[in-house]
């Protein structure tokens, strides 16, 4: 049995040899539980937990979590914060009575607007969609002021909770955990555009009536997206993370023309700096393996559904896959039969390196699977996915031979809403050259942070 310290150097070692091409010693295993479930197991209250989280009653939830949690990371992952959204008064992110906190189909953009967001994107948004979409920001300067800075307060201190309970569990248990800095999400343009902008249900009227400016707008808003995805530390345990949505539900026609260019481009600019992108590909992706095999070698990509062999034979060498197993079996299924899922797709996905173990979706809530289900699912995992052959290569090709060059297409982001510190400084100039640096600094961490808030 390793102790704390050696478990975390053998998580590290063994992700760092998955993503940079070598075989590791086992395959890592991710956990399937999102914080909401995390929650209503520790017993307490889904609603009302979330408006009071402190470290040490998230430490007591990740504690109790343990009690089936296997993982190689720590279980939880992302949570929205109710208090924020409050002070916004959001409506694009609204708590239903169940206590889940989920975003609703709206429209905050005209189709008459196309050429006012063209002309620039951040400043259409800051300017028009922000308070369409907060009702906490549509009341004036002064009370956008007020409450944005409100948003800001609450931000700062649900992170920090967050990031103490996370430090605390990952030194007691030695989870990989990537260098601070070095993951970032990342948004793409179609997607960008139908989550905040025009909806689901209008941007598809956009691409029959409207075609020309939906591809100038998705080409418009790439600087902003490609500055938001920047992330402040470089490393191969890092990533860019991206949640596809809405390119399986269109026709390969429709996919190619609106929703591949700039997911492509913004792929392969990630890779041009040095960061590998991770992929959640929503849906059914099998119909355009083609396009993926297209993407910068060592892409990351778990499935939510779709042919594992099909993936694994064309994508296998040249990306690193997950995911494929249906959560949905551990709340039905018996012991046997969710392990033997689990022994279908390790046995044709684990072989040759490139894999790790990921559920198709996180269980949110309690009833969502069987604990007995998970641990034996889990367990299996982990017992059956060490290598034979760890050390060797997956593929000798090169992965700076996959990489396409397209950063140079975009002219750097501006905004007179998100000046840098130089800008800056010209209308608050420093009083000596010594404070100059610090100045600096305050302003990238603390202008970083009100970034992240819409």
């Amino acid at each position: 049995m390793l102790d704390v310290k050696e478990m975390k150097e053998f998580r590290t070692k063994m992700y760092t040899d998955l993503y940079t091409g070598i075989i590791p010693e086992r395959f890592p295993v991710h956990d399937g539980l999102a914080m909401e479930f995390l929650i209503q197991y520790a017993g307490k209250d889904l609603m009302t937990t979330q408006y009071t989280y402190t470290a040490d009653s998230l430490i007591d939830i990740m504690e109790k979590a343990r009690e089936i949690a296997r993982g190689d990371r720590l279980s939880g992952g992302f949570a929205r914060n109710p208090i924020s959204i409050m002070f916004q008064q959001s409506i694009g992110n609204v708590m239903s009575k169940s206590g889940m906190i989920q975003h609703p189909e709206h429209s905050f953009m005209e189709v008459e607007e196309y050429d006012e967001f063209i002309k620039n994107p951040h400043d259409f948004i800051t300017e028009k969609v922000a308070p369409r979409m907060n009702k906490g920001y549509a009341q004036g300067e002064a009370k956008r002021a007020i409450s944005f800075a409100a948003a800001a307060l609450a931000s700062m201190d649900f992170n920090r909770e967050f990031a103490i309970a996370n430090s605390t569990m990952n030194e007691r248990y030695g989870y990989f955990t990537p260098p601070a800095g070095s993951t970032s999400p990342q948004s793409v343009p179609y997607d960008f555009i139908a989550d905040f902008n025009r909806g689901f249900s209008k941007i598809p009227l956009d691409m029959k009536r409207n075609p020309d400016k939906l591809e100038e707008a998705l080409e418009a808003v790439m600087p902003y997206l490609i500055a938001q995805g920047q992330n402040k530390v470089q490393s191969p345990l890092g990533c860019n993370m991206i949640m596809t949505h809405m390119g399986v539900f269109l026709n390969k026609s429709d996919f190619e023309k609106f929703y591949w260019p700039t997911f492509h481009k913004i792929c392969h600019i990630c890779a041009e700096r040095g960061q590998a992108m991770q992929l959640f590909l929503e849906g059914d992706w099998t119909r355009f393996i083609d396009h993926l095999q297209d993407l910068p070698q060592g892409t990351r990509m778990y499935m939510e559904y779709g042919d594992p062999q099909a993936f694994k034979d064309k994508l296998g060498k040249k990306m690193i896959l997950g995911g494929f197993y249906p959560l949905t079996l551990l709340g039905y299924g018996t012991k046997q039969q969710c392990v033997d899922k689990a022994k279908e797709i390790i046995d044709i996905m684990a072989p040759g390196g490139n894999y790790f173990f990921q559920f198709d979706k996180s269980a949110l809530n309690p009833n969502d699977v069987k604990p007995e289900n998970y641990i034996a699912v889990l367990e299996y995992a982990l017992e059956n996915g060490k290598y034979s052959n760890a050390g060797e290569l997956v593929t000798t090709a090169k992965k700076e031979d996959s990489i396409y060059k397209y950063s140079h297409l975009y002219p750097e982001f501006k905004s007179q809403y998100l000046m840098n510190f130089d800008e800056f400084k010209q209308g608050y100039p420093p009083v000596d050259d010594r404070v100059e640096p610090l100045m600096r600094a305050a302003y990238d961490k603390y202008m970083g942070m009100i970034r992240s808030i819409r």
